[in-house]
């Protein structure tokens, strides 16, 4: 008899797992737009080059992302939404940091900010830092136009020598978290 139970017990204890891999496989392949993410994730590497003009003989660069951190209606419509912008940068020396924003402008076009760090000026002696800030409440038109056409937007880094951006890249399609 508890032979019987226990072979019982584990043919029920498969077949729910079956059923828990089944519907879990059958998710992750399933076909259609995917599910509007959250926290979008835009992945950047900024460079002298990608400037407009590119700024020629600078030997710097600025590593991190942007992420929108979004409230959505159960519609899936942008309801609230932060802008954290996280870079560690590298100059060869000294260097005075006066901005970091969100440009709309296609590539190699320069265009208006849509969305400012907030970062105030700042000289950093070493050349070699990072910025960590968090924007408040963004715009969601701007966030939702960003998301429909990332390549029409773009992020820079300005200082004080390169006061209409230093580094540069264009904004593509987010990782989502």
């Amino acid at each position: 008899m508890k032979r019987t139970m226990l072979h019982a017990t584990l043919a029920l204890v498969g077949t729910v797992a079956l059923i828990v891999v089944g519907v879990a496989g059958g998710a992750a392949t399933k076909k259609g737009k995917p599910t509007n993410s959250a926290t979008p994730v835009f992945k950047l590497h900024l460079k002298p080059s990608q400037e407009v003009p590119p700024i020629k003989g600078l030997r710097a660069d600025a590593v991190g992302s942007v992420t929108f951190d979004l409230e959505r209606s159960s519609a899936g419509v942008i309801t609230a939404g932060e802008v954290i912008f996280y870079f560690n940068y590298s100059f060869p020396g000294s260097v005075n940091i006066t901005g970091l924003h969100i440009h709309q402008g296609a590539k190699g076009a320069n265009g208006p900010i849509v969305v400012s760090s907030g970062v105030a000026a700042f000289t950093d002696a070493d050349g070699e830092g990072n910025i960590t800030t968090v924007v408040a409440g963004t715009v969601t038109a701007t966030l939702q136009a960003i998301l429909d056409n990332p390549r029409g937007y773009y992020v820079n880094l300005q200082t004080s020598v390169n006061p209409g951006g230093a580094l540069r890249e264009q904004m593509h399609n987010p990782k989502k978290r």
